[in-house]
C-alpha cells in the first residue's frame, strides 16, 4: 500500500475499491481541485483580498477534510489567522511561501503515484 505524508490514502484505497485506474482518476481530481486553489489563493494573496482567500478555502474544504491533506489545511489554518489579523507583509510573504511548498509537495507526490 502506498503512504504519504499528504494524504489520508486510506480514504483513496477506500473510495477506490481496489480499482487502480479509479485511485489514478481520485489522485488526479486531488490535483485539479488542489492546483485551482493554488491559482485563486495566489490572486487573493496578491489583491490581500480575504473574502477571495476565504472563498478558495471553502471550495477546497471538502477536498481537504475527506483526504485529510494535512500539511495543506495546517497552512490554510495558519494563513487564515495571518490575513485575518492583517499580519504585516512580511509574515503574509512568508505564509504564501509556506502555502506554496505545501502544494508543490501535494501535487509533487501525486504525480509519483500516478507514474
Amino acid at each position: 500500500m502506498i503512504r504519504s505524508m499528504n494524504i489520508n490514502m486510506d480514504k483513496v484505497h477506500e473510495m477506490s475499491e481496489g480499482d487502480m485506474e479509479f485511485q489514478k482518476e481520485l489522485l488526479q481530481a486531488i490535483a485539479s481541485s488542489v492546483e485551482e486553489l493554488r491559482d485563486r489563493y495566489e490572486e487573493g494573496i496578491e489583491q490581500r483580498d480575504e473574502d477571495l482567500l476565504h472563498q478558495a478555502r471553502h471550495k477546497v474544504k471538502p477536498t481537504v477534510t475527506i483526504f485529510e491533506l494535512r500539511n495543506l489545511s495546517q497552512v490554510l489554518e495558519e494563513g487564515k489567522q495571518i490575513i485575518r489579523h492583517d499580519e504585516l507583509e512580511e509574515k503574509v510573504n512568508s505564509h504564501h511561501e509556506q502555502f506554496l511548498k505545501a502544494v508543490d509537495e501535494l501535487l509533487r507526490e501525486i504525480n509519483e503515484m500516478n507514474e
